[in-house]
Parts: C-alpha cells; sequence; structure tokens
C-alpha cells in the first residue's frame, strides 16, 4: 500500500490516548473492529472509551448493494477520531470493475472523504470451485480500479482456507487482512506477513450490542497513521 509523508502531528497525537494499553507481548498490537448493519446502532464513544483504535466498516457488495449503517457508522468513527476504512464483499458472478465502481459511488453519494482514511478492503469469502477461474480475473479489475481511482492500494480479507483452496499464492503482493480465529495466525501461501488480523467473530465492545468481530493491527500507533491514503 502507498505509504503517506505528510501526517498531521497534531491529528495523530490526539488519537493516541484512544488506542489500547496492551501487555508486553501485544503492546506493537492496536485494537480494532470491523462492523456492518448486523451491529445495529453502535455507540462510537462509549466503543473508543473501550480501547478500539480503528474500525473498518462494510460500504457495498457485489454491484447492487449497499451497507445501510455504512454512513452512519462512518460519520460515528469519524467523529471520535478512530481510524477508518471501507470494505467491499466480493461477489463472484459480478464483474470486478462495476464492483469497484459501486464501492467508489457509495464513498461518493455518502459524501466520504477518503483521505486520511485506512486503505479499502475487498473482502473475499468462499467461493464455488466452478467459479474460480472466472473469479480471478474480475478480482483483479477490482483491485487495480479501486487503487486508481482512490490513489491507495486495497488489501485483501481473507482466511487461510480459503485462499489456500482457492487461490493459493496468488495476488500476495497486497497485504493481507487475515481472518483466523485462533491463538496465533495462520498466513494463507505467499503471504510472509499480516497486516490485519480478524482474530474473533464473538467479541463485546460497550457500545455495540451483540457480537462484533475483534481486529488487530500489526504495528503501533504511529505505524497505523501512516497506513492511510491521501489522494482522493
Amino acid at each position: 500500500m502507498k505509504r503517506l509523508s505528510k501526517i498531521k502531528p497534531f491529528f495523530v497525537l490526539s488519537i493516541i490516548g484512544a488506542l489500547c494499553a496492551c501487555s508486553d507481548n501485544e503492546q506493537a498490537h492496536v485494537k480494532g473492529i470491523d462492523v456492518s448493519h448486523f451491529q445495529g446502532d453502535v455507540d462510537w464513544k462509549a466503543v473508543k472509551a473501550d480501547g478500539v483504535g480503528f474500525a473498518y466498516i462494510k460500504a457495498s457488495e457485489g454491484v447492487t448493494l449497499g451497507d445501510a449503517k455504512f454512513a452512519a457508522n462512518w460519520q460515528g468513527a469519524k467523529h471520535q477520531s478512530i481510524y477508518r476504512g471501507g470494505y467491499h464483499v466480493f461477489a463472484p458472478d459480478d464483474d470486478g470493475k462495476a464492483q469497484a465502481q459501486h464501492f467508489i459511488t457509495r464513498l461518493k453519494s455518502e459524501k466520504v472523504d477518503y483521505n486520511g482514511a485506512l486503505p479499502p478492503v475487498l473482502d473475499i469469502e468462499a467461493i464455488p470451485q466452478d467459479r474460480l477461474a472466472c473469479a480471478r480475473p474480475q478480482i483483479k479489475k477490482w483491485l487495480k480500479h479501486v487503487e486508481a481511482t482512490l490513489g491507495c492500494k486495497p488489501i485483501i480479507y481473507t482466511s487461510p482456507a480459503t485462499w489456500d483452496e482457492e487461490f493459493p499464492g496468488a495476488f500476495t503482493g497486497y497485504e493481507l487482512w487475515l481472518a483466523d480465529y485462533a491463538e496465533a495466525p495462520t498466513l494463507p501461501t505467499g503471504w510472509k506477513n499480516w497486516t490485519f488480523w480478524q482474530h474473533s467473530n464473538t467479541g463485546q465492545k460497550r457500545g455495540i450490542e451483540g457480537a462484533v468481530d475483534l481486529d488487530r493491527f500489526n504495528g503501533t500507533a504511529h505505524q497505523l497513521a501512516r497506513t492511510t491514503c491521501f489522494k482522493w
């Protein structure tokens, strides 16, 4: 992903206090969550007070679906100075460029300024075996179109089992948001490291009723600040 040179020091300092105080073996991992309409109305002030330093927020899926809580979640996280990024759920039967444009249109229609946001994410879930050959070029189209439009290299979200069955060793030039609910992460074939790790889908956070996905950033608060997009 693109590393950006101009970070406003006062902005970085203002959010340091919102980031987690971790144990010695986790001190470099900033805590985060990812949300969609399934979490209902989120109290972002309470979420921040519970140690959340970043959030990924569902924006879109396929070529027609938009998450009903995207705008509210984006603005809520922004008002609490929580780093945030948008994600799109890939639909293997839809054209990749059309999906990318749908994601971008969602950002524009909700008046989302992506400057200072975390890199956009393509969420790749299980794909039927008979669709894999067709899905590969559509994934590439999405990644290339979004990067060209936002000026920020996307991240791929996947699990080791899914990726090693579907695309082992492919697309590893992109950074990884790993989904692996285990004590220690297992990397899919070809990746040497993870940038974000979704380590639980049954987490609890103040300000959210019910379960929420829990994530970690593989670095410090200062490094997270330098993982944001500043072109669009």
